[in-house]
């Protein structure tokens, strides 16, 4: 492979990796990198996004000397490794929006999945081309592994069983993308015209088998389709905030991605800011060593005073605390245009905003980036958010959960992504018993939620429901009078719902029979007869004969204000039965009263 005297007219492209979550996109770079960078992330799931710079020399050594003979002219690959949960869809968005290509993983044992479209959504809004990485071919039953394996060199050493279910599940890929308005997509080999046709390379980020077919696919369509959009412009830097991050011996600092022109020390820039355009001058410009991931090193960072693009960078520099993460960044060298690029930075940022509600949960995570991302993900599902802030759970946090607990108290907690709890404010949590939830999983904490939520709104209504008298129905059993008044004692059958001690009785006409004093079955006293049961009942106001006769059918006498109650907050608490039961005792008040009875 020889490199060509045009790769310094060239940037290397930028490329994002996109898919459903668990598909594989961090284990397809983490297995040319060779570092580990999942195993070390929470849960497997890549939390921030991360740039990797893949040198072409160390792309070549991967890929074996199959492709020695390719005439390549970049200098290498820039891979954004962008989140595939919905919840990072902000994040993935600016991933895709400044993207040359994109690689999107889909297993494919599993195929499509929700998340598959909204990044297909994403790449086609913004008019990025990809190719489809079909990963996880170790999992096909029967598949015979050759460790990186070029794709076709393993799949003919195949059974021919094992070739079919491959095909098989290809096709069924190919069949989706089809349904979805593609007007063609088929396995990268079988192509002849990339312009009209997705490519799908099959993979294992386990065995390596495919993977270099897959960059030699992205070289080759790079090269071919997308030389202009890569091509080199010289002049000040553009780029995106990928990240702001705190950290204890670098102060705020910026992970950025530059995608244009040239980055310099001491260079005075213009970034994206909570409050507006913030200008501000760069004091240090640190690389992560090649072969590494920017948000993950594992060796120290090196010190540049100049940088191309495109590279993904860490910017330390003053006043930046306010930067937004996903806001653009613009490097000036001369006040002339400074104006210009304010205005031009200021438009843009007006699109990226975290908006609160007046009283709501209090979110604390680590980046802004992750905020956004809590964010986003507590409003898709619907919950109020009162305060949102990057920091340490403090114990003003603890203060500003007591004040929301006054308006609401199933809202008075605070969600913490990866943060620390200061002690202070753990002893004054649990003095004032306000919840705190903390993971280093952002789904988690939703979950975490929803679950406290639901129990909370449980618990409050099972006790409201105690308070709440219940609809009963019942008939008198003609054969079982025992004592006509003072008490009257007679027999019932359970018609429906529940008869209880101390609950008024009234007959179909809505005439008040009196109050219940006791229940008893078998001779023993109970608290309460269900739908079945006959039992007897003593009322001391009844006299039967006058204001009971033995064909009476009586109902629980029930509140007015506990009727809209049952009909309108606790409808689903009801049997059919006792709904039922209700609507009798609705039609005679409204008879006996007034026709809006019970609304």
């Amino acid at each position: 492979m020889k490199m060509s005297q045009q790769s310094k007219k060239i940037r290397q492209p930028i490329i994002t990796v996109l898919g459903h979550i668990d598909h594989g996109k961090t284990s397809l770079l983490d297995y040319i990198r060779g570092t580990l960078v999942q195993k070390r992330e929470a849960a497997g799931i890549t939390q921030h996004i991360g740039a990797s710079y893949f040198p072409i020399q160390n792309i070549l050594d991967f890929c074996g000397p199959k492709y020695k003979n390719l005439k390549i002219n970049i200098p290498g690959l820039l891979v954004i490794d962008t989140p595939g949960h919905a919840s990072f869809m902000n994040l993935r968005k600016r991933g895709g929006a400044v993207a040359d290509i994109a690689i999107l993983v889909i297993d494919i044992t599993a195929g499509t999945m929700p998340i598959t479209w909204e990044s297909v959504r994403i790449l086609r809004e913004r008019k990025v081309p990809f190719v489809i990485s079909a990963n996880k071919i170790d999992l096909i039953t029967g598949w015979k592994s050759i460790k990186n394996a070029d794709f076709l060199d393993t799949y003919i050493q195949q059974p021919d069983f094992v070739k079919q279910e491959l095909d098989e599940k290809i096709y069924r890929i190919v069949g989706d993308f089809i349904d979805e308005g593609f007007p063609g997509c088929d396995r990268y080999d079988k192509i002849s015209d990339f312009t009209k046709n997705l490519a799908i390379v099959p993979t294992s980020a386990k065995t390596g088998e495919g993977i270099s077919t897959l960059l030699a696919v992205i070289i080759g369509l790079v090269q071919k389709y997308l030389q202009e959009r890569i091509q080199f412009l010289e002049g000040p830097a553009k780029g995106v905030i990928l990240e702001v991050k705190q950290d204890e011996k670098l102060g705020t600092n910026l992970d950025c991605l530059i995608y244009d022109g040239i980055l310099k020390k001491n260079q005075k820039i213009v970034i994206g800011g909570l409050k507006g355009p913030i200008i501000s001058k760069i004091r240090a410009i640190l690389t992560p060593k090649p072969m590494d991931e920017i948000r993950d090193p594992e060796n120290k960072f090196d010190q540049q005073d100049l940088v191309y693009a495109a590279a993904g960078v860490k910017i330390l520099a003053p006043n930046i605390d306010d930067a937004i993460a996903g806001a653009p960044l613009r490097a000036v060298d001369s006040n002339d245009n400074l104006q210009e690029v304010i205005n031009e930075i200021e438009s843009e940022i007006s699109e990226i905003k975290i908006e609160t509600d007046e009283k709501g949960v209090i979110l604390k995570a680590d980046t802004l980036g992750s905020l956004e991302a809590l964010v986003k993900l507590f409003r898709e599902n619907n919950v109020k958010i009162g305060i949102a802030n990057i920091g340490n759970v403090s114990k003003k946090d603890i203060m500003d959960a007591l004040a929301i607990k006054e308006f609401d108290p199933y809202y008075a907690v605070i969600m913490a992504f990866n943060v620390k709890i200061l002690k202070d404010a753990e002893d004054e949590a649990y003095k004032q018993g306000i919840r705190i939830f903390y993971s280093n999983i952002i789904y988690k904490l939703l979950e975490d939620f929803k679950e406290y939520y639901e129990q909370r709104v449980k618990e409050e209504k099972e006790q409201q429901l105690s308070t709440i008298i219940r609809p009963g129905k019942a008939e008198i059993i003609p054969q079982c009078i025992f004592r006509r008044s003072e008490p009257a004692i007679f027999g019932i059958k359970v018609l429906g719902g529940t008869i209880k001690p101390k609950l008024h009785l009234i007959n179909q006409d809505g005439v008040v029979i009196g109050n219940i004093k006791q229940i008893q079955k078998n001779n023993q006293t109970i608290n309460e007869a269900k739908t079945g049961d006959e039992v007897a009942i003593s009322i001391p106001s009844a006299v039967i004969g006058r204001n009971l006769k033995i064909e009476d059918k009586l109902y629980i006498n029930i509140p007015e204000s506990h009727v809209r109650l049952l009909r309108n907050k606790f409808r689903d608490e009801l049997s059919d039965e006792e709904f039922e039961i209700l609507k009798e005792l609705i039609n005679i008040m409204r008879e006996k009263h007034s026709k809006f009875w019970g609304l």
